[in-house]
């Protein structure tokens, strides 16, 4: 998140908008997983040169998944400093139990380099030691980048770059009915102070 984004305060319509965001993107994480889980499912071990669609919606719905994840928690994020300012610290507790599966910083990472995959190919990303990772696992140690999936079922392992999505989106959705309800109180009283 943007320094300046942190140290302004929002107004009452902001905050209305940005609560009914926030619960939109962690809704739309559940969405894509559920999608990205099925096409994962049809096109394990399939190449984008085989003759079904099912790599290139692979690719797509990776893409959607990360990028869902990035934006709720990003906005979780402002929630967070706005409750914060009036001494509520509901949110924090929800990103602690996330930054315990998956630091904030790689979600964020994640999203960048697949963003600009094609600079971080060439050697010409912000974060270029960032990009390739090697994630231990009991026995196993597997290298990675931000653009590859691996599922191993060995490790009991499924990763996002080096985000182990399966433990992310156990814990987010743990956290949902938490986030659904201060968002929706965020909302309501954002309503009525306009």
């Amino acid at each position: 998140m943007r320094k300046n984004i942190k140290e302004s305060e929002m107004t009452s319509t902001q905050l209305f908008i940005l609560s009914m965001q926030t619960c939109q993107w962690w809704n739309a994480v559940f969405v894509q997983a559920k999608r990205f889980f099925e096409v994962l499912e049809i096109n394990h071990g399939g190449t984008p040169w085989d003759e079904s669609e099912d790599n290139g919606m692979f690719v797509a719905e990776r893409m959607f998944l990360i990028t869902a994840l990035h934006h709720a928690i990003e906005n979780l994020q402002k929630l967070n400093i706005e409750l914060q300012r009036k001494n509520d610290n509901t949110f924090q507790p929800v990103l602690d139990a996330i930054e315990l599966v998956a630091p904030l910083e790689d979600i964020k990472n994640l999203r960048d380099m697949n963003e600009h995959g094609l600079d971080y190919l060439v050697d010409k990303g912000r974060k270029q030691d960032d990009y390739r990772k090697t994630v231990e696992k009991g026995d196993y140690r597997i290298h990675t980048t931000a653009a590859w999936t691996h599922v191993h079922a060995d490790a009991n392992l499924i990763l996002l770059g080096n985000v182990e999505i399966d433990k992310l989106l156990l814990v987010m959705k743990e956290q949902l009915p938490i986030v659904k309800a201060k968002t929706k109180e965020i909302f309501e009283n954002s309503l009525y102070a306009r």
